[in-house]
């Protein structure tokens, strides 16, 4: 089956002399992808090219697409902290053909909706294996199945403006697969191209009734009645803000909307809305500046990474969630190094207001409370941090050892045995498990 894949990336590159352009800032993607093309595939010809800055990249995309090569843009979904949404959609108006795959961390569902909904092809969570890269590339490059491809011949025809052909392939999609959404979509674009527009809002309708979170139809809808019926255009503006809650610009369009219509409480809610929203990218990248700099001071001047991880987590006040733990972890990290393991206990319990029942930050407790040899208060931590994750001192041989040590340390050899006993058997090589087992008492 990997060689299938393998057979597709070498067609589009060799055979139909595609090209691919990465936009990111990490080079460690750039290697994975060159090895990947010229390594493991053996594609002999110049097919790359790497920029970290997105003007260059457009540039790039504008030549190669310009010469009539196919071609393939990576980018990443934060450049050098900020996203690259405008770049996606401005290379989707620009270029439709083109393909884009995103490169992004772990994300929520909510902002892969956002991306899919921008015009993304394929999304990519790194790290990413060798043989991963090469079957999203293959199902970019080349949609799995027969419906696929013809959806995306019928794309192609509408973009050239072969209308009646357009009507051909979706009469064909809709033989092997009656009221597909897809097809009635491409229906739609065509009668509504042909000027037939109540035959394309049947389409659009229909589409949306066979999946109503299929965002394409719903956009249609909402075009359809912009400027006919405010109280329609409202209705599926706001199915696709309840989809897709991210588009800080749809907000922004339904404020207005209530605005016109002299609603100025429900105009003020989404106005809001549209605000949280640019606050929250705005805090992506804050993150990232604030977080690298505190990083690169936390060996060097636990001090100064101390101030501007305080800094960020002020800076959030407000908009804190679990996703700011690992700058509470940090923040706790530099202030034991400084000995200051009261304000570091502080810091990990106002954490615990955001995640209540993480364990990890009981955990980083009793390691601050051993710092100050309050025992009995790290043990009490530890016990809870097992509550909350009867696996915790599984998943290392140190936190196993440091809890078991804390245990005997206040007289709970039962509770150190235990931890122990299973912590030997999840890490059977480590030797200073096995030591501590010797030391619990018959």
């Amino acid at each position: 089956m990997a060689s299938n894949y393998d057979q597709i990336v070498r067609d589009y590159f060799e055979g139909r002399s595609g090209y691919t352009i990465l936009l990111s800032d990490e080079p460690s993607f750039y290697k994975l992808l060159r090895g990947t093309l010229y390594k493991i595939l053996a594609i002999r010809r110049d097919c790359l090219s790497y920029f970290q800055d997105q003007s260059a990249a457009m540039s790039d995309i504008q030549n190669k697409a310009g010469e009539g090569l196919p071609v393939l843009v990576f980018v990443e979904r934060l450049l050098k902290g900020k996203s690259t949404a405008d770049f996606i959609q401005n290379t989707r108006q620009l270029f439709p053909n083109v393909k884009i795959i995103v490169l992004t961390g772990e994300t929520s569902e909510d902002e892969l909706i956002f991306l899919h909904e921008i015009g993304v092809n394929n999304i990519i969570t790194k790290p990413v294996s060798v043989d991963s890269l090469v079957q999203k590339l293959a199902f970019t490059i080349k949609p799995q199945g027969k419906l696929n491809q013809l959806v995306q011949v019928g794309k192609e025809l509408l973009r050239k403006g072969e209308l009646e052909k357009v009507m051909h392939v979706s009469a064909k999609i809709l033989e092997i697969k009656p009221d597909s959404p897809a097809a009635l979509m491409l229906l739609g674009d065509a009668l509504s191209g042909l000027g037939r527009r109540s035959e394309a809002l049947k389409a659009f309708l229909k589409a949306h009734e066979q999946s109503t979170v299929f965002m394409e139809p719903i956009k249609k809808l909402a075009e359809f009645y912009k400027d006919s019926d405010s109280e329609q255009y409202l209705l599926y503006l706001k199915k696709l803000d309840k989809i897709s809650p991210l588009n800080t610009e749809r907000k922004c369009e339904i404020g207005r909307v209530h605005l016109g219509r002299e609603e100025l409480d429900a105009a003020e809610v989404f106005f809001d809305q549209a605000v949280k929203c640019s606050i929250r990218e705005a805090h992506g990248y804050l993150s990232q500046v604030m977080s690298g700099i505190a990083e690169s001071l936390i060996e060097v001047s636990p001090s100064m990474a101390e101030k501007y991880y305080s800094k960020l987590l002020s800076v959030k006040s407000g908009n804190l969630s679990a996703d700011d733990l690992e700058t509470y972890n940090r923040l706790g990290i530099a202030m034991r190094k400084q000995g200051k393991w009261e304000m570091a206990v502080a810091n990990y319990k106002e954490a615990l207001k955001v995640a209540p029942n993480e364990a990890g930050l009981y955990y980083n407790i009793g390691l601050a409370y051993t710092d100050g040899k309050e025992y009995a208060k790290c043990a009490q931590s530890f016990n809870k941090a097992i509550k909350s994750d009867q696996e915790i001192y599984k998943k290392s041989p140190s936190v196993a050892r440091n809890i078991a040590g804390i245990f005997l340390k206040v007289g709970m050899a039962s509770e150190a045995r235990r931890v122990i006993e299973e912590g030997v058997a999840a890490f059977p090589d480590d030797s200073k498990l096995k030591d501590l087992l010797k030391k619990i008492p018959n």
